[in-house]
């Protein structure tokens, strides 16, 4: 027998070509398939019309990928994990799927895939946003941003979520309204109430807050208004704000900081950008202990350190500030810059804004595009930083406190 990875990629190679010579080399002439969608099940027999089908499917995609993601063998059978990417109705979408392959005389014999529901995906392997974007493509950039993602590169610990093509609901469950997101939310005027409604109670059963971000491109249009009639309450807003062109860097920095690359080496620096962050978002001593462990996962993953860098900038040796860059999607993502409040005003943030659009462009990106509040707008609008939108942060909890809600976002 072939070896059973040459088998699955010929397999692949034939689905992503689109080509039906290719499909006669590696499917058997009596080859059956079964196609287990979300919604039904469709049955095909012999190659002529299981080529057809294929075929048929990829030809209405536009600007499709595929990519491989796993192959196991036991004897005459193979199961191949895959995805395939493409713009549909607007959309950029991934479709996760399994091939079980059962092999005779060498070819295909049958074929069983299976095809869960596709849902948004923003993950363009070896794509980079260029540096002459319009407005509505940096605009849609935004949108994407929310998919960004990848779960198959991990999930987190103390981690739950479930999401789709309306919307997405995620967090660790822990109490505080900061640990629980909603979001990404596509529905119409007629189901958007009682979507809101299930998903208070979801929360109010667990006893636990959630905050909920409402970006340009969500439905229904009123959103925000329902929200508020539903007794959610507004934190504060984040600007899309998007650089588009990373030369000419013209950005000071104070040269007393040190800048510190967080390779996961070391521990202490790790800890110390952990407690940062929850010193300037004002995180309960439970959301520090709970996010502990992802914090170091991530931070120490390799995978991740190729695509997620992260800095600690100190002061006469003390640390004073963190923040990091997300090279994804094509473009360096701000992902979060914190600076403790007895130190700023000290262009420690400039600083580190400089440090991580230096390291974006000397890997190739042209777009850095950041989520900003009020504090890091502020300064980000000084270089080269243009407003491409606004976003809402809505907090909710089974008894409303509205100075933890409003600390969600600070304002200072």
């Amino acid at each position: 027998m072939p070896d059973p990875n040459q088998i699955a990629q010929y397999f692949l190679d034939a689905l992503g070509s689109n080509d039906a010579t290719q499909y006669d080399c590696v499917l058997h002439p009596d080859v059956g398939i079964r196609i287990w969608s979300w919604d039904k099940l469709t049955v095909h027999r012999p190659r002529p019309r299981v080529v057809q089908h294929l075929m048929q499917e990829w030809s209405a995609w536009r600007d499709a990928t595929l990519e491989k993601l796993s192959v196991v063998a036991d004897g005459e059978r193979i199961a191949v994990e895959f995805r395939i990417q493409a713009t549909e109705h607007g959309r950029y979408i991934e479709h996760n799927r399994s091939a079980f392959l059962k092999i005779k005389d060498e070819q295909i014999e049958t074929i069983d895939l299976y095809c869960p529901v596709p849902f948004p995906s923003a993950r363009r392997k070896g794509w980079i946003a260029p540096a002459h974007l319009n407005d509505d493509q940096v605009r849609r950039l935004f949108e994407q941003w929310q998919t960004s993602y990848d779960i198959h590169e991990s999930i987190p610990i103390h981690f739950s979520g479930s999401g789709g093509l309306y919307g997405w609901r995620d967090g660790s469950g822990d109490a505080h309204p900061g640990s629980n997101s909603i979001g990404g939310t596509r529905w119409s005027d007629a189901e958007a109430d009682a979507k809101i409604q299930e998903v208070i109670e979801y929360h109010r059963a667990r006893n636990i807050g959630f905050h909920w971000f409402v970006n340009p491109s969500d439905t229904p249009a009123d959103l925000r208004e329902r929200l508020e009639r539903h007794g959610l309450v507004l934190a504060g807003d984040q600007l899309l704000m998007a650089r588009v062109g990373l030369e000419n860097l013209d950005i000071p920095v104070n040269p007393e900081i040190e800048i510190e690359l967080i390779d996961g080496t070391n521990d202490e620096s790790i800890e110390a950008k952990l407690q940062i962050v929850a010193a300037c978002f004002n995180w309960t001593r439970e959301q520090i202990d709970a996010r502990r462990p992802n914090m170091f996962e991530r931070i120490k993953d390799p995978k991740f350190q190729a695509r997620e860098i992260n800095y600690l900038a100190r002061l006469n040796g003390k640390p004073v500030a963190d923040a990091r860059v997300i090279l994804s999607m094509g473009i360096a993502y701000l992902g979060g810059a914190s600076t403790l409040p007895a130190y700023r005003g000290k262009r420690i943030y400039s600083t580190l804004l400089r440090t991580r659009l230096e390291a974006a462009r000397a890997r190739g990106y042209n777009v850095a595009i950041i989520h900003a509040e009020p504090m890091s707008r502020r300064i980000v609008s000084k270089y080269g930083f243009k407003e491409y939108g606004k976003a809402y942060l809505y907090g909710w909890m089974p008894v409303i406190d509205v100075q933890v809600i409003k600390s969600l976002v600070p304002d200072d």
